[in-house]
């Protein structure tokens, strides 16, 4: 029986939409087949807390002087007994940075005079000025740990240098300043003290870390001391701009 032209322009129509269909469909299912797996999480992308390192004796530095080829000096002033006016205005008229190393008990009692000192670190110098090597390790510990939290109290700064009392130490003061979570042992290689400048080569050269204390005459002594900086071609900085 022959086919009517109406049936076979329906197959077409039929066999027409399948096409289309097919064509629609088959590139999400090709895509689907080779979107890749999830990769799994390994130690090198997962998020772990960092343990603090401990710090041990073989990981603090002890500094007479400061290994840099730039032209600076270090103004270290220690103890803490004496602070006036003049020396405040010594200082900002200079705008020096200063790195004092005072006992945390006197930088409480004349806060307001240190803290006016912008450019100034607090860095540790033990509690109670004791030899450090006629202490035992406990003792030691407790004198620079103690005098950690006490300037923090006092200045909102955390100290990262020490500076035992006397320039007094041992083996055992490495292991309680590592205990303390500090790295340097700052001691220094010039004395400018009461208007004289003991400098082991005749004048300044870059890196010397200047010993001073806070005693009446520092202020006129830091005058004489501005001017051989100058005379020498160099400026000072803050310690802890070079030991980190």
């Amino acid at each position: 029986m022959p086919h009517s032209p109406g049936l076979h322009t329906r197959r077409l129509w039929l066999v027409a939409l399948g096409l289309a269909m097919m064509t629609t469909v088959l590139p999400w299912s090709s895509a689907k087949a080779t979107v890749a797996p999830e990769p799994s999480q390994d130690s090198s992308t997962t998020t772990s807390t960092t343990t603090p390192k401990i710090l041990t004796s073989k990981d603090v530095k002890v500094t007479y002087k400061v290994n840099t080829k730039d032209k600076v000096v270090f103004i270290t002033i220690d103890d803490g007994f004496h602070v006036s006016k003049e020396l405040a205005r010594v200082i900002r008229r200079h705008k020096l940075p200063i790195t004092t190393f005072a006992m945390p008990r006197l930088v409480a009692r004349d806060k307001k005079w240190y803290l006016n000192n912008k450019n100034m670190t607090f860095e540790n110098h033990t509690v109670n000025h004791r030899s450090l090597t006629q202490l035992s390790y406990r003792q030691q510990r407790k004198e620079i740990c103690r005098a950690n939290t006490q300037l923090k109290k006092t200045t909102s700064q955390q100290p990262t240098l020490f500076r035992p009392p006397g320039g007094n130490w041992n083996k055992t003061t490495k292991k309680a300043v590592a205990a303390c979570g500090m790295r340097h042992l700052v001691m220094w290689n010039v004395i400018a003290e009461k208007g004289v400048l003991r400098m082991p080569r005749g004048g300044l050269t870059p890196g010397d870390i200047i010993l001073m204390h806070y005693i009446p005459s520092t202020a006129a002594t830091l005058e004489k001391l501005v001017r051989q900086i100058k005379h020498d071609g160099l400026k000072p900085a803050l310690l802890t701009d070079y030991l980190k």
